[in-house]
């Protein structure tokens, strides 16, 4: 009795779809797997690396021929110019950058001594303004108006960005 590998088969599944999308068609994979099935019940053995893409052109023939909804022809998108993906990476970085200056000019919680308190972060710890996560830019320090304990005495801790002058404490 011939034992399937269940990886091996699902890599070749995998295999016959991309070869079937590189065609330009969209195909469900349950057709493929029924395909693969039929062709182990025949041949008593899985296809061959060599074989995928002659058994992906043979299977949109047989698609074309018995059913027309089991395939989808995709069209191809033409590709974009460098300029075009280009676009949308500059606006997010004058976005970002109009928003650092804006901040910087009139940094919100810098000199109104309010301090942000936001919840504690998990991983590593960033800016709740800017989102910069430099071990550089951002600063801990003993915040002597936040008492956690009288007796041992101690003080909380604050923290500050150089980058845009915000202070926070989590908690």
């Amino acid at each position: 009795m011939f034992m399937e590998n269940p990886v091996l088969k699902d890599y070749i599944i995998n295999d016959i779809i991309r070869e079937i999308e590189d065609i330009g068609f969209k195909i469900e994979k349950v057709y493929v797997e029924h395909f693969v099935d039929n062709f182990q019940e025949e041949y008593h053995r899985l296809p061959k690396k060599n074989e995928i893409n002659s058994i992906a052109k043979s299977y949109i023939k047989i698609l074309k021929d018995d059913d027309k909804d089991q395939f989808i022809k995709v069209p191809f998108e033409k590709e974009k110019s460098l300029s075009e993906q280009m676009e949308p990476v500059i606006k997010n970085f004058v976005q970002k950058k109009n928003l650092m200056k804006s901040i910087a000019s009139e940094p919100i919680f810098k000199f109104s001594g309010e301090i942000l308190k936001i919840p504690k972060p998990e991983g590593r710890r960033v800016c709740p303004i800017c989102g910069d996560e430099s071990w550089f830019k951002i600063h801990e320090t003993i915040d002597k108006s936040y008492i956690i304990c009288h007796y041992p005495r101690i003080y909380g801790k604050k923290y500050s960005c150089s980058g845009c002058g915000c202070q926070w404490r989590e908690g």
